[in-house]
């Protein structure tokens, strides 16, 4: 596996979207293949991942949200990309 970058770019890969499961209320990637449940922290970055965001900024505004340590939320942040860019539901630009 490629280590990523802090500078990368994350966005949504075409066909996957962020939405409510209606039996549930939990928030969900739904994709062509597809439904992922999400967790809180899972959910929390998605949302940011906005095709503008790098991945130090979205650390940074869940750090200043939650109160957190930044180095600690930048981890986890590169930990949730990288699944989901495994997973092709997220894309990376440079």
């Amino acid at each position: 596996m490629s280590e990523l970058s802090e500078t990368a770019v994350p966005s949504l890969a075409r066909g996957v979207r962020v939405q409510m499961d209606a039996a549930t209320g939990e928030p969900v990637l739904l994709y062509p293949e597809g439904v992922l449940f999400l967790n809180e922290t899972a959910h929390a970055v998605v949302q940011r991942c906005d095709g503008v965001a790098t991945i130090a900024e979205i650390a940074a505004s869940l750090a200043e949200d939650f109160d957190a340590d930044p180095d600690t939320l930048l981890a986890d942040v590169l930990e949730c990309v990288t699944d989901l860019k495994q997973r092709r539901l997220i894309l990376l630009q440079p």
